[in-house]
């Protein structure tokens, strides 16, 4: 038997074993470090604050997020930020990921935007963001 070979075998498996028990370590330090030291949002505006779109058409409007953080920077926010979209009545107008709202039948929904205020992760058998939400309005017309 090669002593050389056998040793190489020792310290390869060492290695991985240290590698996966550090594997643990390593995904706690990033999930502890999500989020730490960045501007936290503190507002989110919706624009246009109101429109106006054709309900025997199915009008559609588009929606964009802003929002204002506590460095007092301001961006777009999406989906990449957990921005969600949802309307005041679903059977008025419903509203898709992206922020196009479609007009099913006349009346007046509120257009809300939702993002987490920060990147706060509870890990148990599932991964969630438990940070409170910001949110922002406007206002849709179905005619």
């Amino acid at each position: 038997m090669n002593p050389h070979l056998n040793m190489s075998g020792v310290n390869t498996m060492k290695l991985t074993s240290l590698k996966l028990s550090l594997l643990p370590l390593s995904m706690t330090v990033l999930l502890l470090g999500c989020g730490a030291g960045h501007p936290k949002l503190t507002s989110v505006s919706v624009s246009p604050s109101t429109a106006t779109a054709s309900a025997s058409s199915r009008g559609a409007a588009g929606y964009t997020a802003t929002g204002t953080f506590t460095d007092h920077s301001s961006r777009m926010l999406t989906q990449a930020d957990g921005l969600t979209w949802a309307t005041s009545d679903g059977s008025i107008a419903g509203i898709s990921d992206s922020g196009n709202a479609t007009c099913v039948r006349p009346g007046v929904v509120t257009v809300i935007a939702s993002a987490p205020a920060d990147l706060t992760i509870t890990v148990t058998n599932t991964v969630q963001n438990t940070s409170p939400k910001i949110n922002g309005s406007a206002s849709l017309t179905c005619m």
